[in-house]
């Protein structure tokens, strides 16, 4: 199955999960994807729209001919689903920062050391980041992709021992695509006057390209 670099970037941090969670799942590409493992975990796509579910299930119906016994599909919001008790992969991708936050303290105490989350958000960076610095979870690892004329961070989040979330990101603004996201990001934000935006740019104008 063939995924984008985006995709390929938030499955790679797959490693011995016993069950994976694709909240919003969109197409269920990345779900789906699983089911090529010789021993797929449990897989669950998560999706509210009903147009959404309806034709992922003719997909499956139509295109997947193996491990479907591995596959669950939920139509309901990533607020409202129910955490199986093994150790999790939980992807919460292709939405706001802020729907991220209301997913993520639905899911908070369900969680456990030996599981792990995946976050991208395509607005709303600032306000996912600050949240997750003031949360008990540490980053893994951050990554930026660029694909289709769109930034992309992903943050891989666990309850162990690691360091905190940075407010505005650091392993990001790495490399060629960093320092063009970094300059992309000062566009943004100079123009806005809030104090957080500000302190945004002052942090951005203060990195020397890596």
């Amino acid at each position: 199955m063939a995924l984008s670099e985006r995709l390929r970037t938030l499955r790679a941090h797959y490693r011995d999960h016993q069950s994976i969670w694709d909240i919003g799942c969109d197409h269920g590409l990345l779900g789906l994807s699983f089911l090529d493992l010789p021993i797929p975990p449990q897989i669950h796509l998560v999706d509210p729209s009903a147009k959404v579910i309806d034709t992922l299930t003719s997909h499956i119906n139509s295109y997947i001919t193996k491990n479907k016994d591995f596959l669950s599909i939920h139509r309901t919001r990533g607020q409202d689903i129910q955490l199986n008790p093994v150790k999790k992969l939980i992807f919460i991708a292709g939405m706001g920062g802020k729907e991220i936050l209301d997913i993520y303290q639905h899911l908070l105490p369900s969680l456990s050391s030996i599981d792990d989350l995946v976050v991208s958000p395509h607005r709303d960076i600032l306000s996912l980041r600050l949240k997750l610095h003031h949360s008990s979870f540490f980053l893994d690892r951050e990554t930026l992709v660029f694909e289709d004329g769109q930034y992309y961070q992903i943050l891989s989040l666990s309850l162990r021992d690691g360091f905190k979330v940075h407010p505005f990101g650091e392993e990001i603004f790495h490399g060629r695509t960093g320092e063009e996201y970094r300059q992309h990001q000062l566009r943004t934000f100079t123009a806005h006057k809030n104090d957080r935006s500000q302190a945004y740019v002052q942090y951005l104008q203060s990195l020397t390209p890596r």
